[in-house]
């Protein structure tokens, strides 16, 4: 039996109840960023609509119906895979001809495809008649990121549902039970999304962005880039540049005034504010400079060592200008 996580109960009980009083569409379409569970979420809707005696949360877990599904064999739930990068027409055509049959165990028949945005446009235009009148009995779960991924005529036949990102107070506590000791800024730096974070600790990204912090905090000090950060930035070229486009919007935070609580890297407040103070509260405009290397470390063929030596040492040029600031927030009582 599909378990949910904690931050599904909202969307769970919102069609528990729909269900209850035959409101449950034909046609649903589950929205949420990556990391929230949508297949799990999806899964366990798919298995309740299978059920033979279905409780109040869901499937009773115990039924022939629910056997099957455990095993990966249920001859009415189809499950549309593509060993492609995308979900072509001919997947669509043979899911649309098995809805066609009469249902093997003589209750619903259940069709999950999971990143519709990958359907190509014969494949979705295929699929929209079906969305329309999937006919007695029959339920397509689709999922994706957002809607501006899909067309408007996929969007319309849909009843779309929301998987929330959880709150701190929600994801923090799940994490911990997991075994991972997950601050606010790994959280934060995964769009919140719970298990998007737990993945990140898992590979020990959360133990090489501590590095990071500290080597790149100790360079906004005025210090010589060591030759680790380097040599670090460049083995996590794909999470480095966002580390410290993160950082520097903290230290411009920092220099407006803000607290500790609206950064994304708060337990380095005390140092940045410190930074702060030292640098009379100027704070460079870092998005154009940010703008101006972002291709630059991702383009083939450089040497990243010498770019990031570059780049690296600009910094420290800004960083030393001695220019008036441009906000200085009021002293702290």
């Amino acid at each position: 039996m599909a378990e949910l996580y904690p931050w599904h109960r909202c969307s769970q009980q919102s069609l528990l109840q729909q269900k209850s009083v035959g409101r449950l569409p034909h046609a649903m379409l589950f929205l949420g960023s990556e990391g929230l569970g949508k297949g799990r979420f999806m899964a366990w809707l798919a298995e309740y609509l299978l059920c033979q005696k279905p409780g109040a949360e869901g499937a009773c877990g115990h039924c022939k119906s629910c056997s099957l599904v455990g095993a990966g064999s249920h001859p009415d739930l189809l499950q549309v895979v593509s060993e492609k990068a995308s979900i072509g027409v001919d997947l669509i055509r043979q899911v649309i001809e098995r809805l066609s049959e009469t249902a093997h165990q003589q209750g619903a028949r259940v069709v999950l495809i999971e990143h519709v945005q990958l359907m190509t446009e014969s494949a979705a235009n295929a699929l929209l008649k079906t969305l329309e009148e999937p006919g007695q009995q029959c339920f397509l779960l689709l999922s994706a990121d957002s809607k501006a991924q899909l067309l408007p005529t996929i969007i319309s036949r849909c009843q779309s549902h929301v998987i929330a990102t959880p709150d701190e107070q929600t994801a923090l506590p799940w994490l911990a039970q997991q075994g991972c000791q997950a601050s606010p800024a790994y959280l934060r730096l995964n769009r919140g999304a719970p298990l998007l974070t737990r993945q990140f600790i898992e590979q020990g990204l959360h133990q090489r962005l501590d590095a990071f912090l500290v080597r790149m905090l100790a360079v906004l000090k005025g210090g010589r880039p060591a030759a680790e950060l380097i040599d670090e930035a460049i083995k996590d070229q794909l999470h480095s540049y966002t580390w410290l486009s993160a950082l520097l919007l903290d230290l411009q935070k920092v220099m407006a005034g803000v607290g500790a609580e609206q950064l994304m890297f708060s337990e380095h407040w005390t140092e940045l504010k410190a930074l702060a103070v030292v640098r009379r509260y100027y704070c460079p405009d870092w998005a154009p400079w940010l703008g101006k290397w972002a291709p630059i470390l991702s383009a083939p063929g450089l040497n990243m060592a010498m770019q990031w030596q570059a780049m690296l040492t600009e910094l420290i040029l800004m960083m030393e200008q001695t220019q008036a600031p441009l906000i200085r927030p009021e002293p702290t009582k």
